[in-house]
């Protein structure tokens, strides 16, 4: 048992690790970004944890065991608004007080933890490490988690049952049961039972816990691939499948970027075209000053524009060219799109 606290700092870490791949792979995605929130905020509560076990002194487990309680005060109301957003209640969030009503027992939970001695009786050195002997006061902890668990829980639960897609509801119900029994050992071991008996009859089991509950929905993010598709890669599967070549040139008519049909169509490898400029694809360069005109003083969408374009080796291509202009967020043209067609048909 004297690895115990290691085994927490091995689970730990596996949970760091679960909210960077979700999180990297699907970044634009808010319910990834959520995960990764609460993920990190467990992994945080975890760490606190792991420190309290390896404490110098009592005094210094203390200190740590009232900010590990803050953390653990607030993982769970932060899965609940995963599960919110999972479920797609929006409407509930975007409410005027919603979110102080779904923070506030955490935030009163804190106070005490931080503030009072109302928590916890005592530290107490054990074969595995310094843990705390909650007080009686700390059922309001218990009922904390168990409350916004069990809300989570049912949201995803109903969410499973009236969403229509097998795929969501498949996800849904991995992370119900993979949430589930975590929490009940958790509650059990870590609260009740020290509660009622007065002493610690097992180590705490909080880290595992929680790392299970995370892997689980890491694996209902993973294997039934809810974040699969994001709008960066549709689009860069949109270009990359289309038929036609499509080049995009900053104001300056310098080509940024080309896909692989592009490439194909120019017969030279997209790093000898990148970078180059437009015209030099045009046969006749006065051509594409007219297109350019077109498109970025005349504000035109361009259509079926025709003239003959060269590859990088002079070969003719008679070609036929859709033009239209980039915007960025804030309405700016940033950019133009061609799209080109081989005219021979």
């Amino acid at each position: 048992m004297m690895l115990f606290p290691y085994f927490e700092l091995a689970a730990s870490l596996f949970i760091l690790l679960f909210a960077f791949d979700i999180f990297s792979r699907h970044y634009e995605n808010r319910t990834a970004q959520f995960f990764a929130r609460f993920a990190l905020l467990a992994f945080l509560a975890c760490i606190f944890e792991y420190s309290v076990r390896i404490a110098f002194t009592l005094e210094l487990a203390g200190f740590i065991h009232r900010l590990s309680g803050i953390a653990w005060s607030f993982v769970f109301p932060i899965f609940a608004h995963f599960c919110l957003i999972f479920a797609g209640k929006e409407a509930f969030l975007k409410k005027r007080f919603s979110l102080a009503a779904l923070y506030l027992p955490a935030s009163i939970l804190s106070f005490l933890f931080l503030f009072t001695s109302l928590m916890t009786v005592r530290m107490e050195i054990f074969h595995f490490g310094i843990a705390s002997q909650p007080a009686l006061l700390s059922w309001l902890f218990v009922l904390n988690m168990v409350a916004y668990i069990s809300w989570g829980m049912s949201l995803l639960f109903c969410h499973s049952k009236s969403c229509s897609q097998s795929v969501v509801r498949s996800q849904a119900n991995l992370i119900v049961i993979g949430s589930f029994f975590p929490a009940v050992i958790g509650v059990l071991a870590d609260e009740v039972l020290p509660l009622v008996m007065g002493y610690r009859m097992f180590p705490p089991t909080c880290v595992f816990d929680i790392a299970a509950m995370i892997f689980f929905i890491y694996l209902a993010m993973r294997n039934y691939a809810l974040f699969a598709i994001s709008p960066a890669l549709a689009a860069d599967i949109i270009i990359e499948t289309m038929p036609d070549s499509m080049l995009v040139t900053d104001l300056d008519g310098r080509i940024l970027l080309l896909n692989e049909e592009a490439h194909k169509y120019f017969k030279a490898p997209k790093e000898e075209i990148i970078g180059r400029p437009m015209n030099d694809l045009f046969l006749d360069k006065e051509k594409y000053k007219k297109l350019y005109e077109e498109v970025v003083y005349k504000n035109l969408e361009v259509e079926r524009f025709s003239a003959d374009m060269i590859d990088p080796l002079g070969e003719k291509i008679p070609s036929m060219i859709n033009a239209n202009k980039i915007r960025g967020d804030l309405g700016t043209t940033i950019g133009i799109v061609y799209i080109i067609r081989d005219a021979r048909g």
